[in-house]
């Protein structure tokens, strides 16, 4: 029998069409969580996009609102990587001031992930520009973690959404896989990006390389669930989730 959400969290989902991101999130939460996605429409990696994405903000937030969600996500990286440290943090200001509401980004908490599991220093996978990378690093370096290396392949949001699901995880696994091995002192991998299908990959890695893939999915519902003060450790999907 499908139960009463115990808590509804809303999202804000970058592109137009949700997929991956909503696949894996549903799998990882707790079956009694709900998600309320709005779509964005990012269109590209630019200070202009980002302006208009976020203008009718507290349009969302009142959408949301309408829904009595508990919780709010800001999903994808790439977004706040552009706005730079600064315009991030007023983004959340303005989430959670607007809504009263607890609100957590997927860059802030994989920083914060990192953090908790004891890391310090990570090599980065994902498709983003040196420019967003640099930005990522002072990101994660506030949280106390250096990137010790790059393995990167940049792509732009429209042609990403073209690649086959299967094609998403077989460049993850082969972009991680060289990040390990390219980086043997690093503490962890982390790779980057809610658009490819990367949470068996990641377990896949963790049992192969015997240290920790962080990913933005389960860094994400971490998050949520200690912002709730309902976080119970989740077996079965890496080992961020299993941690107490």
């Amino acid at each position: 029998m499908l139960e009463d959400p115990k808590f509804s969290i809303g999202s804000l989902q970058p592109l137009n069409v949700i997929d991956v991101s909503a696949y894996e999130l549903i799998h990882l939460f707790p079956s009694n969580y709900m998600l309320v996605m709005i779509p964005l429409g990012l269109k590209e990696f630019s200070a202009a996009d980002m302006d208009r994405i976020f203008a009718p903000l507290e349009s969302y937030m009142d959408s949301l609102m309408e829904r009595g969600i508990d919780a709010i996500m800001q999903n994808g990286v790439p977004l706040p990587l552009v706005l730079g440290l600064d315009g991030h943090d007023r983004l959340l200001d303005r989430m959670q001031t607007y809504t009263g509401k607890p609100a957590a980004t997927t860059v802030d908490a994989v920083a914060r992930a990192c953090r908790h599991m004891g890391l310090k220093k990570v090599a980065c996978v994902n498709k983003w520009s040196d420019a967003m990378n640099a930005t990522l690093a002072q990101f994660l370096g506030r949280e106390g973690v250096s990137v010790c290396g790059q393995v990167t392949k940049e792509i732009a949001p429209s042609d990403f959404q073209k690649i086959a699901a299967k094609d998403h995880s077989r460049l993850a696994y082969e972009l991680g896989k060289r990040a390990f091995l390219e980086n043997p002192d690093c503490d962890a991998v982390y790779i980057g990006g809610g658009s490819w299908l990367v949470t068996n990959v990641a377990d896949q890695l963790e049992e192969e390389f015997r240290k920790p893939v962080i990913t933005n999915q389960p860094s994400m519902v971490w998050s949520v669930m200690h912002k709730l003060n309902d976080w119970k450790p989740i077996q079965g999907h890496g080992m961020l989730l299993a941690t107490a």
